[in-house]
């Protein structure tokens, strides 16, 4: 739906708006605002540095896959860190110690609910005590996986996983890959270094690939320990057969960046982002905490790079994130940064410096520009199917006490009377609103952008889509850039009140509510909370930071 207000020269402003924020049944548009067969390989058995058990045949290199998890493994490992949780899930393909692709399945998914009671033991068991709980088991096939989930989930002594590791290379001769990356996680959630270099030679020498999630755990192990370096190398090697995931880089980066060693840490930041590998707000706290009155012409550039990058994405940090920001540059030697959060004003200038923030505007030959692109780019060609409501009148009356006019951009299924679109409320919204209904399988998100764009610079639109699809269709970072300022800018937000019966709406800003910088002056939108998917929602609070 469109909502549009005439002006005497600029012909429509557009408030558009989409219905489907209401009610998730009818459909408008509101513009204007088993276990895979494991491999045996003989004479294997689990050794490390403190362990008993019988050598490795080194000659034995095959590739033994990691099985799919089951849905116990991915809700019980999730509870001490993240980095279990991405041992990739899913089917594998990797070669053989010969060459040939192999296929592997999961695991049979077992109801958590039944093993909920199975408890570790607190102390080592000899093989016996084990062939007991295992043949007392319901499915002795994955007693191993669900036991050694267990410990993780209690952080059981290593010695204990130990003994059950030996009692399997006993028993069978050798130890799965995926009950090895299990025991290296519980031995990376207890920070037992030795442990995970011993896992990590014998992994290396067993299986010609490891995988993501096997890198992921080794580099975090040893990234929090005095053999940190090793994780560089592991990084290195990771390389050759993938792109490494995020927790890779930014578990190094962390310890690069503990130890001091700030070039390393930024060369492995901008690798990160040359290889699109997004990072997260913690991570780019962290160089901020870790550079705490430190001195370096290039330190403070790379940091003011790292702000730019927050206002080129429109990120903005949450309120511990700003605080490290505020600390960094009160702590530079010499510069006498001073910090203060502040609400900028409505004219967009800051009470606390007095310099005016950007103005929300494109100039007339950035409008046209970014016009044509999205045109060109976007409504031509996609096909976004959303929900909507027959809330729409509380919001068209809500709008039109202002005396706006409206334009409102519907679909041909809200002409026929209905349980949700009833005759008589249709005809009450038309008295106060013009309708274009368009096809009802058609894009709405198009019609809304085209509406807006087609009204002039000064029509505003109201959804909570934040649009990201279609900012993703501009082929260029500039006109990405543009569509987000625009955006920004003509962006009305809905609101509604705790009970859900009272609508009011927040303005678009007249000011630019992104990072921005004079030089000597720093203003920084911030939230509140950490949110971890981005919203159309821009921040109320700023931190202004200027140079004394």
């Amino acid at each position: 739906m469109a909502l549009f207000s005439q002006t005497s020269h600029r012909g429509f402003q557009a408030l558009l708006w989409k219905c489907h924020m209401f009610w998730p049944v009818s459909r408008c548009l509101a513009a204007s605002f088993s276990i895979p067969t494991r491999e045996k390989i003989n004479y294997f058995s689990f050794m490390t540095s403190s362990s008993t058990a019988l050598p490795v045949d080194p000659k034995e290199t095959g590739v033994l896959p990691t099985e799919k998890r089951s849905e116990i493994d991915c809700k019980e490992e999730k509870g001490w860190d993240e980095e279990t949780k991405e041992i990739p899930e899913g089917k594998h393909h990797f070669s053989s110690s010969v060459g040939a692709a192999k296929k592997w399945s999961m695991s049979p998914v077992v109801s958590r609910h039944k093993f909920t009671n199975v408890q570790p033991p607190e102390k080592p068991l000899q093989s016996e005590e084990w062939n007991r709980l295992r043949e007392n088991f319901q499915l002795p096939e994955i007693f191993e996986e669900l036991m050694l989930n267990s410990m993780i989930r209690c952080n059981s002594p290593i010695d204990v996983a130990k003994s059950l590791l030996t009692h399997v290379a006993k028993r069978n001769g050798d130890i799965s890959y995926s009950v090895l990356v299990k025991y290296l996680t519980l031995c990376v959630q207890q920070g037992q270094v030795s442990e995970i270099r011993d896992v990590y030679d014998i992994m290396k020498v067993r299986f010609k690939i490891l995988e993501i999630g096997a890198y992921n755990l080794f580099i975090k192990g040893l990234s929090n320990s005095d053999q940190w370096r090793m994780a560089l190398t592991l990084l290195e090697e990771a390389k050759k057969i993938m792109i490494p995931s995020r927790t890779s880089y930014e578990s190094c980066i962390k310890a690069a960046s503990c130890h001091q060693e700030m070039k390393l840490a930024f060369e492995l930041y901008h690798e990160m982002l040359t290889k699109d590998v997004v990072p997260t707000l913690d991570v780019l706290q962290s160089f901020f905490d870790f550079s705490k009155g430190m001195k370096g012409a290039e330190l403070q550039k790379e940091l003011f790079g790292i702000l730019l990058y927050l206002r080129e994405n429109q990120i903005y940090p949450h309120e511990t994130f700003m605080q490290s920001i505020k600390l960094w540059f009160e702590s530079i030697p010499g510069r006498n940064w001073r910090g203060h959060l502040t609400n900028i004003k409505d004219s967009g200038q800051c009470p606390v410096c007095n310099h005016q923030l950007e103005d929300s505007n494109l100039t007339e030959e950035e409008y046209n520009n970014l016009s044509e692109r999205i045109i060109r780019d976007v409504i031509h060609g996609t096909d976004t199917f959303r929900k909507t409501s027959p809330q729409l009148l509380d919001a068209i009356n809500c709008l039109a006490k202002d005396n706006v006019r409206l334009l409102v951009l519907g679909r041909k299924h809200m002409m026929i009377n209905s349980s949700n679109w009833k005759r008589e409320i249709m005809k009450e919204m038309q008295n106060k609103a013009d309708f274009f209904f368009a096809e009802n399988i058609s894009d709405d998100d198009a019609f809304l952008l085209y509406a807006t764009l087609r009204s002039g610079k000064h029509c505003k639109f109201v959804t909570r889509d934040f649009l990201r699809d279609h900012k993703a269709c501009l082929s260029d970072s500039l006109t990405r850039h543009l569509f987000r300022k625009w955006q920004r800018g003509h962006q009305i937000v809905l609101s509604s009140s705790g009970d859900g019966k009272r609508i009011t709406f927040l303005p678009a800003f007249q000011y630019d509510c992104v990072v921005q910088t004079t030089g000597d002056t720093w203003h920084i939108p911030y939230k509140d909370v950490f949110e971890e998917k981005y919203s159309y929602q821009v921040p109320r609070k700023w931190l202004c930071i200027q140079q004394k």
